[in-house]
């Protein structure tokens, strides 16, 4: 009987403001209660390592966040200080000692302390004229403006140059001279809105990429800022102005690891389950429920008239395929799509100018076989968030969107397909279980329709 009642991971809901350890706990209870219905093979670690193959592989992970919740910057963030705390852990003793391991109770009672009875820093004026002439637009006697240029701006100016400095050839190019000028007046003045009142030491190891980690992170307004409330984002940047040992993203790092863990995983495993697009199912509920209702049409004439019983059974088809649909549409799952082994692609994997597809040709399905990992030189070449330092995760601007809007409704249904044949056998487990259990559900109800127009006596008004 469980195939009847057999349930795809429970929706996690997020709930409003930003990320508290509280919350963030009552993910993980909440998704207990769904963990078995994941298989192991999809564990929310292998999709992070990715050990996974699309559509759940990390690459697919991180399209959800940035196309469907736009939240990818926990993903960002988390993927980085991963990688941070592995190299700060393979860097020299001569150098990490420098940068104590951090206490968060302490650093928390000193920085309100600090907040408290301590001397408040006076605000420097950057003026947009000092900002103006370090990034070279022009001569600053022409500029007119005196008020201080917003910190949004400067991070997001910051953000922007980062990109210049990193594809600039020279290492002294006047590009990497303004993006660290500008990051510079942006961590200070987010410094002085949380009353720290001397530099950071910045003879600590990794204290650059630090600093650019706070311009594109944790400042408010930053492009990938993440959603910290004020008393965890002050901690934060106390934290890392005494030092830069991973310790001191302990907070931030459990509650973003929660999120990701117990909110946006279980959703990312529901959500790949679906083979169709939202289109293709909307139709297909309508068409199911079309069919549920002719069959009764159909049960009910046939009923009414002088016509044998038997002449009944013939609803049955209707009242079958209707079902059948209904339930796995229910689920989001196609189950035409199903049989033929096909699922729809992504708005933003396909355009009419080309095919971006992340799953493997026929010739390489013997090949991926046999392989432990899903080999990097395979993946899909759309526009993906992959980067640590980057602009903000918006996609209005990409080539897809505007495509894909013109697009008519009836190409939305039948839209491009791509073969499955080599996808991830977890998601392959997972719709077959909702394929026998709409199989079931519309025998079911089958049955038991047939059996009751069958056994009623004629009605012969005709």
């Amino acid at each position: 009987m469980s195939i009847f009642f057999y349930k795809r991971p429970d929706y996690v809901a997020k709930p409003p403001g930003p990320l508290n350890v509280s919350d963030c706990q009552k993910y993980v209870e909440r998704t207990m209660s769904s963990k078995s219905s994941i298989p192991p093979e999809l564990s929310f670690e292998n999709v992070i390592q990715d050990k996974t193959l699309p559509p759940c592989s990390l690459q697919d992970f991180m399209d959800y966040l940035v196309y469907v919740t736009y939240d990818a910057e926990n993903l960002q963030f988390y993927l980085w200080l991963e990688d941070y705390t592995r190299r700060f852990a393979a860097a020299p003793v001569s150098e990490t000692c420098l940068s104590p391991e951090c206490n968060v109770h302490e650093t928390t009672r000193s920085f309100t302390t600090a907040t408290e009875v301590g001397p408040r820093m006076p605000q420097k004026n950057y003026s947009s004229t000092i900002v103006l002439r370090d990034l070279g637009f022009g001569n600053s006697n022409n500029a007119s403006l005196s008020s201080r240029a917003p910190l949004s701006s400067l991070a997001v100016s910051c953000s922007t140059l980062d990109k210049a400095s990193m594809s600039s050839q020279g290492p002294l190019g006047s590009s990497t001279v303004s993006s660290s000028r500008v990051q510079e007046l942006t961590i200070a003045e987010a410094n002085a809105q949380v009353g720290l009142l001397w530099q950071s030491f910045t003879i600590q190891p990794f204290r650059t990429e630090i600093s650019r980690i706070i311009a594109h992170y944790i400042v408010a307004g930053s492009p990938r800022e993440l959603n910290l409330s004020h008393k965890d984002r002050t901690a934060l940047l106390h934290a890392l102005h005494h030092t830069t040992h991973p310790s001191a993203f302990a907070v931030v790092r459990s509650m973003v690891e929660l999120t990701l863990s117990g909110q946006s995983h279980p959703n990312f495993i529901r959500w790949s389950i679906c083979n169709g697009n939202k289109p293709r199912i909307i139709f297909l509920r309508s068409l199911a429920i079309f069919n549920v209702a002719m069959g009764f049409v159909v049960a009910t004439v046939l009923t009414l008239s002088t016509a044998a019983r038997w002449y009944r059974i013939l609803a049955a088809l209707l009242w079958w395929f209707g079902v059948l649909n209904l339930v796995a549409a229910y689920k989001g799952f196609c189950v035409f799509l199903h049989r033929l082994h096909s699922r729809n692609l992504r708005p933003w994997q396909v355009s009419d100018d080309q095919t971006l597809s992340p799953y493997l040709s026929d010739d390489d399905e013997a090949t991926i076989a046999v392989s432990e990992n899903y080999p990097h030189s395979r993946r899909s070449n759309w526009s993906v968030k992959m980067e640590t330092f980057g602009c903000a995760n918006r996609f209005g601007r990409e080539a897809w969107v505007d495509t894909y809007h013109k697009k008519l409704l009836l190409r939305k249904v039948f839209d491009k397909q791509v073969s499955v044949k080599g996808q991830e056998k977890g998601v392959t487990f997972m719709q077959n279980k909702i394929m026998l259990q709409a199989e079931a559900w519309a025998t079911l109800v089958t049955i038991v329709l047939t059996a009751t127009f069958t056994a009623m006596p004629k009605g012969k008004f005709f």
